[in-house]
């Protein structure tokens, strides 16, 4: 076809005979906008889009002609700022905002978490009791209606805390890396690679270090610790213990929400050192002006105040929550592997050694009113032995003195609630912490040696024995 005696360049066909060609059986050109048969009989020329009957009734070699249906592509969305890494001042300067990602949760986890409320119920009562840093009134407060979709950041928490509340006794398995626990892991992997930002996915990947290291899942478990401190810090929890209180914009559970996950962070990466005290820390030591975790009630109710705030200088006094006495537990603890790492021998090291020890010493006093043993009271007399003994082979008659008073508590007969549950599973502290196996065993292994070098009764084993079984029907790690 031909206009003012030029040939078009690129001719366009439509997908289907003319009309008129129809009507006369005869080929049709097929070009846009007249056919080369209706131009020569110069008679108009009309397509009409043709039936599904037509179309189903067609030959192969017509249905050849029909345009193919194009699927949608989905929207590709919007990419992790990369200046907030690699020039975070031009990031703040240009007031970048970090989009909202979305990640899909696999059918796993979608069965895992079928019912929400009760896995936040048994979560709250098996865990938050000993390491409350998840804000009970947040956490309910956002909690999606039930004929809403799923969230996939919350569907991430509450699986990992359905994780974390799972028992040995719940299973007659006894298995801790279980289908769910591998679904977790790629989907947090996935989360990372997504670029989600959010404090819900730090929650959910401290929930799973505390479930690794509470079932002895290695090196699982540090490299997750070191995955937690490198989210927070990304996140700037970190700021968190010195930051002003009245921040504009930061309301005050908000911002203990944020202290207690820093401090969660702070005791998992001690705790995970302390059978090699010599290895460095991937966190500093809190300034002596750092926050500590309010009470536990006043942050489950949020009404959190300036008034009942304590830094890390305060000393140990009963009016401290335990959640901020195991906080004071772990940044002691934090000083002493920093102090037997250092090589000096000179009377100011030693000065410091015995200013730590006296600080232990008065912080256990407090704890000692406990009826059984604490996770902080477990930290601190790990921390004693570390720091008095860090070779065990200290046999100075002061030290013997000092281990047969510290040890006592632990190596004494199993109280009756300890037997109770050994004898009919009934909960043992309620819900005992996985940071006191390492103690009890730290405490075994000091009581065969000294009851071997010096031929004294520093405790019964079988005790300890007992204890390691009754923990270890919660956390395999016993």
């Amino acid at each position: 076809m031909q206009t003012n005696g030029t040939p078009a360049p690129y001719p366009q066909y439509s997908t289907y005979a003319c009309a008129v060609c129809k009507r006369r059986k005869r080929k049709c050109s097929m070009e846009l906008p007249e056919c080369r048969s209706c131009t020569s009989r110069q008679q108009q020329c009309e397509y009409r889009p043709p039936t599904s009957a037509s179309v189903h009734s067609a030959s192969p070699a017509a249905l050849q002609h029909v345009a193919p249906k194009k699927t949608p592509i989905p929207p590709v969305p919007p990419a992790f700022p990369a200046d907030y890494f690699l020039d975070n001042f031009a990031f703040q300067c240009r007031q970048g905002q970090i989009p909202l990602q979305i990640v899909t949760i696999c059918n796993t986890l979608l069965e895992f978490t079928q019912e929400p409320r009760l896995i936040a119920r048994l979560y709250f009562e098996r865990v938050h009791s000993f390491f409350p840093f998840v804000s009970n009134k947040n956490f309910y407060e956002h909690f999606p209606p039930a004929y809403a979709p799923p969230n996939p950041i919350s569907t991430i928490l509450i699986a990992c805390m359905k994780l974390v509340s799972w028992s040995p006794r719940d299973d007659a398995v006894k298995n801790p890396k279980s289908p769910s626990y591998f679904a977790i892991k790629r989907t947090l992997v996935e989360t990372d690679i997504a670029g989600v930002w959010s404090l819900q996915l730090l929650q959910a990947t401290i929930l799973l270090s505390l479930y690794e290291l509470g079932h002895a899942i290695y090196p699982a478990a540090y490299i997750t610790v070191g995955a937690c401190i490198r989210y927070a810090l990304a996140l700037g929890i970190n700021e968190s213990l010195t930051m002003n209180f009245n921040s504009p914009g930061v309301m005050p559970l908000e911002q203990e929400e944020k202290r207690r996950a820093w401090w969660a962070v702070l005791i998992l990466d001690r705790f995970v050192n302390i059978g090699y005290p010599k290895r460095p820390l991937m966190t500093q030591d809190p300034a002596p002006d750092a926050i500590l975790p309010t009470d536990d009630t006043i942050f489950d109710q949020g009404a959190i105040t300036v008034d009942q705030l304590y830094t890390i200088s305060t000393p140990a006094e009963p009016g401290l929550s335990p959640f901020a006495k195991l906080a004071q537990a772990a940044y002691l603890l934090g000083c002493v592997f920093r102090h037997i790492c250092d090589l000096r021998v000179d009377a100011l090291h030693q000065e410091e050694g015995m200013q730590l020890s006296g600080q232990l010493q008065r912080l256990l006093e407090v704890l000692s009113d406990e009826n059984e043993i604490s996770a902080a009271t477990a930290m601190c007399s790990s921390a004693l032995i570390t720091l008095h003994d860090p070779n065990a082979a200290n046999t100075h008659p002061a030290y013997l003195a000092f281990a047969k008073e510290l040890l006592q508590p632990v190596v004494e007969e199993p109280s009756q609630s300890v037997k109770d549950f050994l004898a009919a599973n009934i909960d043992y502290q309620a819900h005992p912490s996985p940071f006191l196996g390492h103690w009890i065993y730290h405490a075994g292994t000091v009581v065969l040696r000294l009851n071997a070098q010096t031929g004294e009764d520093f405790g019964k084993v079988e005790y300890l024995t007992r204890r390691l079984e009754a923990l270890g029907q919660r956390w395999l790690s016993a």
